[in-house]
């Protein structure tokens, strides 16, 4: 799996993505982009961009609001990801 697979699979599923829901909505996966801000040995600090899917009581959606916030993903000696933190 490359470094860019990793990251946008490791996005679609942490919770702490969520932390940057200003509405309590979804967030819309196919929305999420990322941009590499600092790269250290043991984490990687990404900026991220994605839509929040808002929606009415009927359960229709109602509108769709931009987010972001930065996460650090920490990796194992070997690259891997094993944490996220909202930063």
């Amino acid at each position: 799996m490359t470094e860019t697979q990793a990251i946008t699979d490791i996005l679609q599923h942490c919770k702490e993505l969520s932390a940057f829901c200003s509405q309590n909505g979804w967030i819309l996966d196919e929305s999420i982009d990322y941009e590499i801000i600092e790269r250290r040995p043991d984490s990687l600090l990404i900026y991220v961009t994605f839509l929040e899917s808002i929606m009415e009581g009927s359960g229709c959606q109602c509108d769709q609001k931009p987010c972001y916030g930065r996460l650090r993903l920490k990796l194992s000696e070997s690259g891997e990801i094993v944490g996220v933190e909202a930063v």
